[in-house]
């Protein structure tokens, strides 16, 4: 438990004296999630975008967190600071949206390989994903229609 502690305190000195680090660091490691939170606060007209630092309050209890700390910025400055580019984020939708609608009629999942920077366009079955209750209500079965 004593290291534990020790690992928390660690953070919250890191947050305090070199949040910028801190930021950073989470940018290299997660930064998808960051221009994406960033973009839909963008479009959102959001005047402000705060990020909060949480850890567990015990590494084995997953219900009880608490916050080392927040950080504030506007959302343009931000992307600004990220080199979020939003002409080229309105770019790329419009390259998958042209892709997609030289496809014939269907069901596709689009996923970004975790990996790569790459995006791969599945064609599936026309009922993935659909639950039995919404295939009954397609299929009309007969409830509720006296």
């Amino acid at each position: 438990m004593g290291l534990q502690v020790l690992r928390r305190v660690d953070w919250r000195q890191k947050l305090d004296t070199q949040r910028g680090a801190v930021l950073a660091n989470e940018l290299k490691n997660n930064a998808c999630k960051l221009a994406k939170w960033t973009v839909q606060a963008i479009l959102a007209g959001s005047d402000q975008i705060k990020f909060g630092y949480v850890s567990r309050v015990n590494v084995r209890d997953s219900t009880k967190h608490m916050i080392l700390g927040t950080q504030q910025f506007k959302p343009m400055e931000f992307a600004n600071q990220i080199n979020l580019n939003m002409d080229n984020a309105w770019g790329i939708l419009r390259c998958i949206i042209d892709m997609c609608m030289k496809l014939p009629d269907g069901k596709y999942l689009i996923m970004k390989d975790p990996n790569k920077a790459m995006i791969r366009l599945y064609d599936i079955p026309d009922n993935t994903f659909e639950s039995d209750e919404e295939e009954n209500e397609k299929q009309g079965d007969g409830e509720g229609d006296e």
